[in-house]
């Protein structure tokens, strides 16, 4: 007799519960991603500028 193997019923049930906080968890982290790296080139090009200015 084969046993019953309780990890599908799990995994469904759960994905259907949790679906809307992973998609939004990624979706966020995408954003925030997207803007730390956008801060960060704008930081070091401010950065970059303001060092040959106080150079001369």
């Amino acid at each position: 007799m084969k046993q019953f193997d309780p990890w599908p019923v799990f995994f469904r049930r759960e994905w259907s519960r949790n679906w809307p906080f992973l998609v939004g968890f990624a979706i966020t982290g995408t954003i925030i991603t997207k803007l730390s790296l956008g801060l960060t080139g704008t930081l070091s090009l401010s950065l970059s500028i303001s060092f040959v200015l106080s150079e001369t």
